[in-house]
This record gives C-alpha cells, sequence and structure tokens, in this order.
C-alpha cells in the first residue's frame, strides 16, 4: 500500500502543472457532488428530523458562492503542491497508529484555529465584508458548506496550508481528516437532525458536536461556533442555552430562523 501511494507522489511531482490543476479541479468538482450526494441521502435517512424550514430552489446566489470557493479551493491546492515540490510541505507514506495520533492532532489544531477564526468574523466590525453572505442562508442545504465569501475561502486554506507545513503529515492523516472534515461539514448544513436520540444522547456527544449545533448556529449566530467540538463553545460561553436539552430530546424543537443581516455581539 505505501509502496502504490509513493509511486502516486512521485507521479504527482512530475505533473505539468497545468495538467495538476486540471486534476485539481476535478478532486474539489468531485468532492462538492460528492458532499451533495452525501447529505441529500442523510436527508432521507428514517427519523431525520428538519430543525429549519425547507431552504426552498437553490438561488444563483449560491450557485455562484459554490462555483467560486471550487475554483478558489484549486488554486489552494494547486499551491499546496508547490509547497510541496519545495519541501515546505512534507507528507509521509506510513501507515501506523502514528498516524491515528497524528489526525487527532490535526482535529485539535484546526478545531481551535477554526473556533478562534469564526468568531473572529462574526466580531460586528468584521461580519458585514465577508461572513454575512454565508449567513443569507439561513435554512442551510448540503451545498451551503461551499456557499463562502472568498476571503473565507481563501483564509481557511491559507490556515490549512500553514498547519501543513509545520509538520511532516502522515498523507494517510490528512486523507482522513479530508473526509472527517467533509462529513462534519455536510451534516452541520443538512437544516435536520439525522442522528437518534439513543447516539445523541450518548456522553461522547456533550463534547463531540452532532448536527443540531450547526444548524443552530446558522439560525442565531450568536451561538455554536465550533466545528468539531463543543469544547470552546463551552469554555467561552458561545454554546447555545438551550443545545444539551434539544441534542438530547426525543423529538428536537425545530429552529426559527431568519436571514441574518448584522452580528448581535
Amino acid at each position: 500500500m505505501a509502496t502504490a501511494v509513493t509511486g502516486l507522489l512521485e507521479l504527482l511531482e512530475t505533473l505539468h502543472p497545468g495538467w495538476f490543476a486540471l486534476l485539481a479541479l476535478a478532486e474539489n468538482v468531485v468532492l462538492v457532488g460528492l458532499g451533495a450526494l452525501l447529505g441529500h441521502g442523510a436527508l432521507r435517512l428514517p427519523g431525520a428530523r428538519r430543525l429549519t424550514p425547507d431552504p426552498g430552489p437553490v438561488s444563483t446566489l449560491e450557485l455562484a458562492l459554490v462555483a467560486g470557493t471550487t475554483v478558489l479551493n484549486t488554486v489552494i491546492t494547486v499551491a499546496g503542491w508547490w509547497l510541496w515540490k519545495a519541501d515546505v510541505i512534507v507528507l509521509r507514506t506510513d501507515l501506523g497508529l502514528g498516524s491515528i495520533a497524528e489526525l487527532a492532532v490535526l482535529v485539535m489544531v484546526m478545531d481551535v484555529l477554526m473556533y478562534a477564526g469564526h468568531a473572529t468574523v462574526h466580531l460586528r466590525a468584521l461580519f458585514p465584508w465577508a461572513h454575512r453572505l454565508h449567513h443569507v442562508f439561513a435554512d442551510a442545504r448540503p451545498i451551503t458548506l461551499f456557499a463562502l465569501h472568498p476571503l473565507e475561502a481563501i483564509g481557511f486554506g491559507a490556515m490549512w496550508l500553514l498547519v501543513l507545513a509545520a509538520h511532516p503529515f502522515s498523507i494517510w492523516a490528512l486523507a482522513a481528516y479530508t473526509v472527517l472534515n467533509l462529513v462534519f461539514g455536510i451534516l452541520g448544513h443538512l437544516g435536520v437532525e439525522p442522528l437518534p436520540p439513543p447516539v445523541r444522547r450518548n456522553g461522547i456527544f456533550r463534547w463531540v458536536a452532532t448536527p443540531t449545533m450547526h444548524v443552530g448556529h446558522h439560525a442565531d449566530p450568536r451561538y455554536n461556533l465550533g466545528f468539531y467540538t463543543t469544547v470552546w463553545d463551552r469554555l467561552f460561553g458561545t454554546l447555545e442555552p438551550g443545545y444539551d436539552v434539544r441534542r438530547t430530546a426525543l423529538t428536537p424543537e425545530p429552529y426559527r430562523s431568519e436571514p441574518v443581516q448584522s452580528p448581535t455581539r
């Protein structure tokens, strides 16, 4: 397995930049499509409870933002490729317990960085410049995950590249994190809670974010700023006051949401 991955990396290293850019674009288009398919599949899970009104038809604005994010994610991917070829980013191919530990480190590091970045763009002075655009879609759908202002897409990508440059990560840990990030992002933008009550009531989900958590953020942007965990929201007092009651309820109470014009913080 490691030999095959090494061969693939050697091939990628010798690709013409134009061909790699096309490959990166195809990869990001597939990720958006896969995210949409997974999301719509989750919407049809037995017992999935809608927490926000149906968002209705996809708007031209949302499609344009998704397309723009896909292109910018491609640019970030190409930038990462250049940094890897220049040995600024180092990828390892070994598979073992170390890869699992690195995945845990990636999740924890990105969780705190994304919370900090998310809280920053919600500050009153900054919110209208970029993040307000994402909150126009108060009643989210799966592709809303990719409906971002260009500055946000660039900011997240730059943060990701800086993390990769800080340590020689296993390629397996990176692949697992990419899947995990996509799953959390899609589940948080469904507008439904697909997890059954016995799962949501498990003690681990006091700390691991459920889909309800990010749905609640779109309904009321003052709360639930975290992505993978509730740790930082609990620590800094930004967790929705009724979140644990809603999370453990047999039938979660729906949210009443409106498109956000400005933050209340």
